[in-house]
């Protein structure tokens, strides 16, 4: 693998060096697509697409090993572990999604800060960014541990969680922690995956996960055959990951890129402070993003109970695969970022209506089918059969088309200059989802949840965010 200087400071003059390392089928697909045009010097937008297609497809390929891990996996836990304990695992997970926060964004902040470097062909400004990013995320890590610690014996776990008993309770308890514990340890290490994902080499990070898939895997098989606790198989979806995290982030900084490897001394208050106050803002897209994505299962908990949460958990286990959309964009963000740094406007806007409307119509079309596959697939899945199609099944249908719209959003409108505008009309999505789910829950209504998020982000954030990544990388972002 070349270096980051190597891989990324192209001048696009040779294609073969630009895409040294990049499989030859995937290289080829491009080729086929028109992102690559033979027989000439390629542009810069060429070099983009072809990233983005090789990251997407990685990204895509990673995301299908986590859902095979779900089809092979969840079934057997829902037997093994009954219905309560495996609505518990579902409420718990995403409760845990909303402790990804604590990182204040940084994460996010660093992708941005390195896509510039890529731009602007800084590596020594990248490093400054890593080593910062490092620091403050290694200072955050090691408080959110001993946060953690601290407040296990002061809630009361049967009741966060809607539980029968105080047996369950403890083990609840356990098990939310053992989860803590692996997110503050995967803090630091985190900022791998964010260096390679602003450089446009997502597909690293994405083979990594895909170790990390066998692994996890591998460990709940046997867990489940072995009968052991639900928190050891908490710890083996929490651990594996953490692992293959610490294993890229040696790879990365003794191997390919050592110059890039965090240092005390290019640590520097200003450049922190500076990378700490854009991560606010992704901070604040976190939070919204929990709100609306992760909710769900907490509102069902506290409104009807942890079994109607295994109920609704079954549906929505099989329409997030509608949610491979969102990793299928997941490049646009680095390379519109590099874009704007080197003022290709025209590429990012030429970009920005090929995601909206490719996007939307891959989203209609994986969402139908996966509506009319629903009933067969559970009852095989689980077991359950679902009858006719419902309204809770048809919410989830358009969730998943609002879900892949919303990702490609994200992934065009996480520029500094336009952020807090996007965020105004996300956050006000999210709030209004958050209040129709807990109005809907309280009725005890399961397709009333979904339905908060969809009715929400279709009234108050579809028109208005499209007009503004329109306008922003268009003639008219002046006006902004």
């Amino acid at each position: 693998m070349p270096s980051i200087t190597q891989f990324d400071n192209s001048t696009c003059a040779d294609v073969e060096k630009d895409v040294a390392g990049t499989p030859k089928a995937v290289y080829g697909w491009a080729r086929v697509r028109g992102w690559v045009v033979s027989g000439r010097r390629d542009s810069r937008g060429d070099v983009r697409y072809r990233r983005i297609a090789l990251n997407g497809l990685t990204s895509l390929g990673a995301k299908v090993g986590t859902l095979a891990i779900t089809v092979i996996v969840s079934p057997m836990a829902y037997r093994y572990l009954g219905a309560e304990k495996f609505g518990l695992w579902m409420t718990m997970t995403s409760f845990v999604l909303f402790t990804t926060f604590a990182d204040l964004g940084i994460g996010n902040g660093l992708t941005v800060r390195i896509a510039e470097a890529s731009g602007r062909e800084d590596q020594r400004y990248a490093s400054k960014q890593v080593s910062c990013a490092f620091f403050l995320l290694s200072g955050i890590g090691l408080l959110f541990a001993l946060i953690a610690s601290s407040s296990y014996h002061l809630v009361n776990w049967s009741r966060f969680y809607g539980l029968s008993g105080d047996s369950m309770g403890r083990t609840a308890g356990v098990c939310t922690l053992i989860l803590m514990l692996c997110t503050a340890m995967n803090m630091p290490l985190g900022v791998v995956p964010r260096l390679q994902l602003g450089y446009q080499r997502g597909f690293i990070p994405d083979l990594w996960n895909g170790l990390a898939n066998l692994l996890v895997l591998a460990g709940s098989i046997l867990v489940i055959v072995g009968k052991g606790s639900l928190p050891a198989l908490v710890l083996v979806f929490g651990g594996m990951p953490v692992l293959t995290t610490l294993c890229n982030f040696i790879t990365e900084f003794t191997v390919k890129n050592p110059s890039l490897r965090p240092r005390i001394k290019l640590f520097d208050i200003s450049n922190g402070m500076h990378l700490a106050g854009l991560g606010f803002l992704f901070l604040v897209q976190q939070c919204f993003g929990l709100v609306y994505y992760a909710s769900d299962n907490l509102v069902i908990a506290r409104t009807m109970g942890a079994e109607s949460v295994a109920k609704y958990a079954i549906v929505q286990r099989l329409f997030s695969l509608g949610l491979i959309t969102q990793y299928m964009v997941m490049p646009l963000w680095p390379a519109i970022g590099e874009a704007q740094s080197r003022g290709d406007y025209a590429w990012a806007a030429r970009a920005t209506r090929n995601a909206i409307v490719g996007g939307t119509l891959f989203s209609v079309a994986l969402a139908g089918f996966l509506l009319v596959v629903s009933r067969p697939v559970i009852l095989l899945w689980f077991k359950v059969d679902l009858g006719p199609i419902d309204l809770l099944r048809i919410g989830f249908a358009s969730w998943v088309v609002i879900a892949g719209f919303i990702a490609t959003m994200n992934a065009l409108l996480n520029q500094p200059e336009v952020m807090r505008r996007h965020l105004l009309y996300f956050g006000s999505g999210s709030l209004v989802s958050l209040a129709l789910k807990i109005v809907f829950g309280k009725h005890g209504s399961l397709a009333g949840v979904v339905w908060g998020t969809v009715l929400a982000f279709s009234v108050i954030y579809a028109v208005p965010s499209t007009r503004l990544a329109m306008r922003f990388f268009s003639h008219e972002r002046s006006k902004l």
